[in-house]
């Protein structure tokens, strides 16, 4: 059977960028660059009422209020998430030439090609899988739930059924987590293969990805508690910096909130290296080792 090394995968986005820092920085500057477009295009095509729906819309996976988010926002919605789908495979797709394909390191390893529409076509599947195994399952939970409100075995449904969509969920995401660096590196999309090329290694990827969102979870901390100290110290101590009045127009507050959103691109960069770089790494090594037995 083919090895393995989790702990080598995961820390494979740390090594760019310990290795590559400029190319990095390349790929941030892409960043933030294409997400306020994206925030720009939004507000030019969205309504008024509906900004201040989607802006005051908390974070749910209820999938009543996501289906009724997309009916209320219709094509519109359909059109940023296509965009931001696009800007994301551009961008796994630098990541993924720098782990598989490190000679071609022209433009930051940043291309437009048929690489990119493929690692569209797989988040696609991605999340038609999510929906499959985790939105519409997760429905069923709530509403068998609510159903059987009040019953005694009310609480045993809602946990075991709870349990169930996780680990559903959990082994599909493992077992299909090399999909997109095995359609990057073969030049077309198998389903089939990606998932047999993880047979025999699901714990050792469930331990990649572990130790993939330990990293992503420190790299949210340090960048909400650097951009809080640049803000502070930029602000000078600011009392009310949201309130209106002369503070909200006062020229640090400005410069304050100018620099968190120079940072919040760059940390989020960080992040994609980190979950694009450890399944390109896993699937380098799992790809080698078969080579090297056949």
């Amino acid at each position: 059977m083919t090895s393995l090394s989790p702990f080598d995968a995961a820390l494979e986005g740390p090594r760019i960028m310990r290795r590559r820092p400029l190319v990095v920085l390349a790929w941030a500057t892409f960043s933030l660059v294409m997400l306020p477009l994206l925030g720009l295009l939004a507000k030019m095509v969205l309504g008024e009422q509906q900004r201040l729906a989607l802006a005051q819309r908390q974070s749910s996976a209820d999938p009543r209020e996501i289906l009724d988010m997309v009916s209320q926002l219709g094509g519109v919605m359909v059109l940023l998430i296509m965009l931001a789908l696009v800007l994301g495979a551009i961008l796994s797709a630098a990541i993924m030439r720098a782990v598989l394909q490190p000679q071609q390191s022209r433009w930051a390893y940043l291309r437009v090609g048929r690489e990119d529409l493929r690692l569209l076509v797989v988040s696609l599947i991605a999340w038609a899988a999510a929906l499959m195994v985790t939105v519409i399952p997760g429905g069923v939970v709530a509403l068998g739930a609510s159903l059987l409100g009040g019953t005694p075995v009310a609480g045993w449904f809602t946990f075991l059924g709870g349990l169930t969509v996780i680990g559903l969920s959990t082994w599909v995401a493992v077992r299909l987590c090399l999909l997109a660096p095995h359609a990057f590196q073969v030049g077309h999309i198998d389903p089939r293969a990606a998932w047999l090329l993880t047979h025999g290694q699901f714990w050792r990827l469930l331990i990649m990805l572990v130790m993939v969102i330990v990293m992503c979870v420190i790299v949210s901390i340090v960048g909400t508690t650097v951009s809080t100290i640049v803000g502070a110290v930029i602000a000078g101590g600011l009392e009310d910096p949201i309130a209106g009045g002369p503070a909200a127009s006062h020229p640090r507050l400005i410069l304050a909130l100018l620099a968190n959103l120079l940072l919040a691109p760059i940390f989020l960069t960080l992040q994609a290296v980190i979950v694009t770089a450890a399944p390109a790494a896993a699937f380098r090594q799992l790809a080698k080792t078969e080579a090297e037995a056949s």
